[in-house]
């Protein structure tokens, strides 16, 4: 499937919640050699990240405006992906709203299925609750392995992020990798 999506044969990520693109656009302009597609569900910033590639020429950047996690289980090939991004996905605080929240035990199970051996789930928040309850349900998924090597110091920057750094909020990060 990505070979004709980009026309070529490279390594893909996905940015699931691209929000502005300002992260996917700097990955895919600093990284030639890879193929990135940014999921975002909103029109107007689906529209803006486009734009964003088309005038930077940016030919390894594709948008899809889409839900993120029905693009993971129902239209992602299986161990096609090398590296999956969930950048401050919204932590849905209140107890009656988890289950609305991106990173569960099945999207968790659906990335897995999704990313080659040894690709690798990253996730960046800035809220601490949503972190840990993330990181309990990866676990459930016993073919993810932390991957303490990866922690996104050489991570694009976004406005989310340098607003929380002013805010003095702390910037939590992990990655998995899948085993096998």
């Amino acid at each position: 499937m990505w070979p004709e999506v980009f026309g070529r044969t490279a390594p893909v990520e996905l940015d699931l919640g691209a929000g502005d693109g300002i992260y996917i656009e700097a990955r895919a302009r600093r990284e030639p050699d890879r193929d990135f597609v940014a999921v975002e569900r909103l029109l107007g910033r689906a529209t803006k990240i486009a734009k964003k590639a088309q005038r930077g020429g940016l030919r390894n950047l594709r948008i899809l405006r889409l839900e993120s996690a029905y693009f993971l289980k129902n239209l992602c090939p299986p161990g096609s992906v090398e590296v999956i991004t969930l950048r401050y996905p919204d932590p849905w605080p209140k107890r009656r709203h988890h289950g609305n929240r991106i990173l569960n035990s099945d999207f968790a199970a659906d990335a897995l299925r999704t990313c080659k051996k040894g690709g690798r789930l990253q996730l960046t928040t800035d809220d601490r609750e949503y972190f840990a309850w993330a990181c309990r349900e990866v676990a459930t998924c016993p073919d993810w392995m932390p991957d303490p090597r990866w922690m996104g110091e050489d991570e694009p920057s976004s406005e989310f992020e340098e607003k929380f750094q002013q805010e003095g909020r702390a910037v939590l990060r992990k990655a998995w990798i899948r085993k096998g």
